[in-house]
């Protein structure tokens, strides 16, 4: 699934925890699957919720990091559209 790099993700509501660096986020209650999100995954949920675009949440971690990071917007635009697939988020209209 591609989404435009304009949408806006609208996060659903579900229980979060930081473990270490790691987010970890179940939606559906206590027998649903927990989903782990590394790396730059929680601070993009985090943008996501937000209200940021996925060019925004994008450029927010580029210069987060200090520089410009190749291949970056499609990177967020896969992590988005995987968040949309396991239904932890809905493309806000």
């Amino acid at each position: 699934m591609a989404l435009d790099p304009s949408a806006r993700l609208r996060i659903v509501p579900a229980a979060t925890r930081m473990f270490g660096s790691d987010l970890l986020v179940n939606h559906g209650g206590a027998t649903a699957p927990v989903q782990r999100l590394v790396g730059s995954g929680p601070e993009l949920w985090f943008a996501f919720g937000r209200g940021l675009t996925i060019t925004e949440a994008a450029n927010e971690v580029s210069s987060k990091l200090g520089t410009v990071v190749p291949g970056i917007e499609d990177s967020v635009q896969r992590f988005a559209a995987a968040l949309v697939e396991a239904g932890l988020a809905d493309v806000a209209s």
